[in-house]
């Protein structure tokens, strides 16, 4: 899970050069929330779908899908909870509420009503929708429950070129899909970050799954950094963060310029 052991989630990014609030219609007929930040480019260097964690739709997504647009390429986030709704107001700045139990709970409870099966029809209705409107490539980027499900999408969604995940759990709970076990049917590149002092992910996981992967890998874990840091460790964790990002938009760049 995403903890916050303090405010510190670094200033915000500058608008983007066109940003846009819509809906897409999911295969259940659901609508969920996007928001799509684009470059002066548009859609011309590919796009990057973001993969929230358990917090949801929130501001820290929007100010990261306005960076990746920094390095040319599109962003989107989806709201994967549309079903669910959004968690109480004052449990929406996790960066405030996330280390209170209540608060966790609470997002945990919701977290749990999102099956891996309908999370993975949505995800492709995602992809799809951003291939259609003319995305070049598509890449992913989750992050925590969003990096697991990053994983699990590289293995079981169609038209991805290439998936990141920050400290994305590797085991999962009975009746989920284990990136550890669906490791070998991953085929495109991965970027894997991981946080050394992040006692959910030990490192026998992270070394089993590097085993595992059969494809084009990079697999980084900074010793210091604690679960979450990118998040919440914008002063204290700047030199992990600083190379987490150079790495994560270097992959980008390959991943989404390559010709098919």
């Amino acid at each position: 899970m995403c903890t916050a052991p303090g405010e510190d989630a670094g200033p915000p990014a500058p608008a983007a050069v066109r940003e846009e609030e819509r809906t897409i219609r999911a295969g259940d007929g659901a609508d969920l929330r996007e928001f799509v930040a684009f470059p002066a480019t548009g859609f011309r260097r590919g796009a990057v779908l973001i993969i929230h964690d358990i917090w949801g739709y929130t501001d820290f997504y929007k100010d990261l899908a306005r960076r990746i647009t920094q390095h040319g390429h599109a962003a989107a986030m989806v709201d994967f909870f549309g079903r669910q709704g959004d968690l109480p107001e004052s449990m929406r700045a996790p960066e405030r509420t996330g280390s209170k139990p209540d608060a966790m709970a609470v997002a945990m409870q919701r977290a749990q009503q999102l099956s891996d099966e309908r999370f993975l029809a949505d995800m492709q209705t995602a992809v799809d929708d951003l291939l259609a409107r003319g995305a070049s490539k598509v890449a992913a980027w989750g992050f925590c429950m969003g990096g697991r499900l990053a994983y699990v999408g590289a293995a079981r969604v169609s038209g991805l070129a290439g998936v990141v995940a920050y400290y994305g759990h590797l085991q999962a709970q009975p009746g989920r899909l284990s990136p550890l076990q669906l490791a070998s049917d991953i085929q495109i590149p991965v970027l894997g970050i991981f946080g050394g002092a992040d006692a959910g992910i030990p490192a026998e996981q992270i070394a089993a799954f590097k085993d595992a992967l059969k494809t084009d890998k990079e697999i980084i874990v900074y010793p210091d950094a604690p679960h979450g840091f990118l998040r919440y460790g914008a002063t204290e964790h700047r030199t992990a963060i600083d190379d987490a990002l150079q790495r994560t938009f270097r992959f980008f760049s390959r991943v989404l310029s390559t010709p098919s």
